[in-house]
């Protein structure tokens, strides 16, 4: 039990990443992200984000917290986002949730409502916002897998790296090249 405990503690960075790829993976292509293997999706971040680096903490709180001038010094002070309220529409769906870097988890989880009559089975209420939170999860496990599969690749320390250091420095970046680089190492998942 102790070791998975320190594999865990060792390689809790990996959530965090996530949440700033994810980031980056939003403001570099407007919100449109298009997961390999998943639906295509908007996604943002919204009224608060926590940003640490050991005990150092940087809450922010506002409309779009990522897009403050405050997130980007955060990143360049070495802080990495742990927490974030993120906001998803997939289609004509709506969901809100905070996702916790440190445990993959998501909290206050918000699907659309789609059965609103009072006179709904209550099982059929059920059913239906089970399926929704089906279809989140689906879409975030296809985000997790481009991650970790970038995250793996020998592109991720030459390319894209320096590219995570552009988006920490305030300077746009290249969607063309990054997505290049995307396609290169995405595609070989397709034929693994």
């Amino acid at each position: 039990m102790t070791d998975l405990v320190d594999r865990i503690e060792r390689n809790r960075f990996a959530g965090r990443e996530f949440l700033l790829w994810l980031w980056f993976e939003s403001e570099t292509f407007e919100t449109n992200l298009r997961p390999h293997g998943g639906a295509p999706c908007a996604l943002w971040f919204e009224t608060r984000m926590t940003l640490s680096f050991e005990k150092d903490e940087s809450v922010l709180k506002s409309a779009a917290p990522a897009a403050s001038p405050e997130a980007k010094e955060a990143l360049r002070q070495g802080k990495l986002p742990r927490e974030a309220k993120l906001r998803m529409t997939n289609g004509e769906h709506e969901f809100a949730w905070i996702l916790r870097g440190d445990t993959l988890s998501c909290a206050s989880v918000t699907v659309p409502a789609e059965l609103k009559d009072k006179g709904d089975d209550v099982h059929e209420v059920f059913y239906e916002r089970m399926r929704l939170l089906e279809e989140l999860e689906a879409i975030l496990q296809a985000l997790w897998s481009d991650f970790l599969t970038l995250r793996l690749s020998e592109a991720w320390p030459t390319a894209i790296v320096p590219m995570l250091k552009r988006f920490a420095d305030e300077k746009r970046a290249d969607a063309d090249a990054y997505l290049q680089v995307k396609k290169r190492h995405l595609g070989k998942k397709k034929k693994a």
